[in-house]
């Protein structure tokens, strides 16, 4: 079963998680303090030499904005896989999927392969997954500026279409029940109840309501329920269809058989009794598309994802920069003669290492990384050279958020035993399927032999069942949702993202083959419909803590201790550091960590854009702090969406 608990639930066991970091005061920080990005000079580094790890967005951007702004650096992106993005990963037809055989960051070898197969019935648009990332809120203005600039078309993805079922094995006897029933049987209840004792709330003192006014504001509440909850002029929550021969009562809950040329049959009102019973918000994310970064509709780039990132490393290489595929990077060491770090790559078909010099070091590479990949004269804070000590404390804390979490300040057991690390584990599975299977049958001819004629009819399967035209279906099974396509209505076939879960059953199913990720997939779907399971075909499944060079969805820094603890290394690492030289003076701060592990947008492209222009701001200003965080936001609110 899923081991998503109700937002009651986790804000209970965890009374200080935020879903938006607070910046501190300013004034209260001894340097100057900047929030806004802060552009370089044209020629301010004409002759340095600028290291990206990394080509995920945020690399991408870094190495983007260096070239961009004309600083006059020359930039080369290194890139341990064959291919850029990190996590912003399209799949299509022919390409081929393969994850380590565990989790473990080293030393781990190459697990199974998985080929992509989905078919492309003439007259179809290209299928294709959204492994990663998948959709775009409208809030995200620095993501969707670049992808005007760079003519990325962008088009809705939809999040919620009213539509979509929800099922929970305990309630309703674990029958799907549309979204918009559940939905609007529990806004007309509750308009009822305050209809009723709209004196009696209005009368609480923290409301304030001037007495004067009291009666108005006592009839304006009443009006208000009658429209948000769809009552009668009563202030009653009854399901009709209205007066005979005057269909136009309360349809918002929907129907169980459509209206056409006959007025159809609105559906069975469900008692407010049945829906507290049910308890459909607890183990579901039924009011996710409620909150501030989902939306109803969001954006996505036409034809894929990974627009994104093709679009930002097309960028880099017209205006100049390199980006070297399988390129992993071995080691990150800072040469004294030079004043420059020394980065040692080893590439496909060699064993030779080869060497790069860079006066600025961008790793856009997953932190834990760095434990091996920084020397020890750069990382041991037992010596006196190498990074500021804060910055070496705050990398050593993440180390032990991902190898040690049980030894971070703070740490507390789980309920359910499963132990968090810094790199979160996170899973999908993707299917093809005729879109029939969601969106209904066409209109076909049949026989009515009492009329003596044909007719044009609805099959009877889909009485009652509005077609499902994009959005999320919800379970508290452990798929936990089913994402239908939000383009290309009318092709034959769609690609359906078939599975999307977090932590501990994400970690359980990373350790199963794929046949039996898929095999958990397909029955969590016969949930919802049995004949709908069946028709999925060509599955895929990724557990991202398996992914070589990535081992994981995001960054978890509760993982690396209590909110004070974790929050001090989060702002001693956004500010990078500089290295100390032979005569022990320290160099302005010229390494940087990027991705949106470290912003407050953990998950989400735009945090890693974000990360990235705060390094570029160092660069140009680095007498200039990047605004600390207060506090950080709880990924779990951010990204899963409690």
């Amino acid at each position: 079963m899923s081991n998503f608990k109700s937002r009651a639930d986790f804000l209970r066991n965890n009374p200080s998680a935020s879903a938006f970091a607070a910046l501190a005061d300013a004034t209260k920080q001894q340097k100057n303090v900047t929030d806004s990005a802060i552009k370089l000079k044209p020629g301010q580094l004409a002759g340095k030499k600028v290291v990206v790890i990394g080509s995920g967005v945020g690399g991408l951007t870094a190495a983007y904005e260096i070239l961009a702004q004309q600083s006059g650096a020359t930039v080369t992106v290194l890139e341990a896989l064959n291919r850029t993005g990190g996590r912003c990963l399209s799949l299509r037809t022919g390409d081929v999927l393969t994850e380590d055989a565990d989790s473990d960051l080293f030393n781990s070898t190459p697990g199974e392969s998985q080929v992509v197969r989905f078919k492309r019935p003439i007259g179809d648009s290209e299928p294709y997954l959204n492994a990663g990332p998948g959709r775009i809120p409208s809030s995200h203005k620095r993501l969707l500026s670049y992808l005007k600039k760079f003519s990325v078309d962008v088009e809705v993805y939809v999040m919620n279409s009213q539509s979509n079922l929800v099922q929970k094995d305990s309630s309703f006897n674990g029958s799907s029940v549309v979204y918009r029933r559940l939905d609007n049987n529990t806004r007309g209840w509750l308009a009822e109840m305050v209809y009723a004792n709209a004196e009696e709330l209005l009368k609480k003192p923290s409301l304030n309501i001037n007495p004067d006014q009291f009666e108005e504001r006592v009839d304006a509440l009443k009006s208000l329920m009658i429209d948000f909850g769809e009552l009668d002029i009563a202030g009653n929550y009854q399901v009709t269809p209205g007066s005979e021969g005057f269909e136009n009562g309360k349809t918002r809950a929907g129907y169980s058989v459509l209206p056409g040329v006959a007025a159809g049959i609105v559906a069975e009102a469900l008692s407010f009794d049945s829906l507290l019973e049910a308890r459909f918000w607890e183990g579901t994310r039924f009011y996710q598309p409620a909150d501030f970064l989902w939306q109803p509709t969001l954006f996505q780039p036409v034809g894929g994802m990974d627009q994104v990132q093709h679009a930002f490393a097309q960028h880099v290489a017209a205006l100049g920069g390199d980006i070297h595929l399988n390129s992993p990077v071995k080691s990150i060491d800072w040469d004294e003669a030079t004043k420059q770090f020394k980065i040692t790559v080893s590439q496909v078909g060699t064993e030779a290492l080869i060497e790069y010099q860079a006066d600025y070091c961008i790793c856009n590479a997953a932190m834990p990384f760095l434990s091996k990949m920084l020397t020890d004269k750069l990382q041991n804070n037992r010596v006196s050279s190498g990074f500021e000590s804060r910055f070496k404390d705050a990398l050593n804390a993440v180390f032990v958020g991902q190898f040690e979490p049980t030894q971070a300040p703070g740490y507390s057991p789980s309920e359910n035993g499963y132990i968090s690390h810094f790199l979160a584990s996170t899973s999908k599975v993707g299917w093809q399927a005729d879109r029939n299977l969601w969106q209904g049958s066409p209109i076909t001819t049949v026989h009515d032999d009492d009329l003596q004629t044909k007719v044009m009819a609805v099959p009877s399967s889909e009485q009652g069942v509005v077609p499902i035209f994009g959005g999320i279906s919800w379970t508290n099974d452990e798929i936990q949702q089913i994402w239908y396509p939000s383009t290309g209505y009318q092709d034959e076939k769609g690609v359906l993202t078939g599975a999307y879960n977090f932590d501990k059953v994400a970690s359980d199913w990373g350790k199963l083959s794929v046949t039996e990720r898929l095999a958990k997939a397909r029955n969590g779907a016969a949930k919802f419909n049995q004949q709908f399971a069946e028709g999925l075909q060509d599955g895929l499944a990724i557990a991202w803590q398996n992914m070589p060079h990535i081992k994981g969805g995001w960054a978890y820094w509760q993982a690396v201790g209590d909110a004070d603890y974790a929050t001090k290394q989060f702002n001693a690492i956004a500010q990078g550091s500089g290295v100390y030289l032979s005569d022990g003076t320290l160099s302005d701060a010229c390494f940087f960590v990027v991705g949106d592990q470290l912003s407050s947008l953990p998950g989400w492209q735009e945090g890693a854009i974000a990360a990235a222009l705060n390094a570029i701001s160092r660069i140009a200003r680095p007498d200039v702090e990047i605004a600390h965080l207060a506090n950080l936001p709880d990924t779990r609110l951010m990204v899963q969406g409690i």
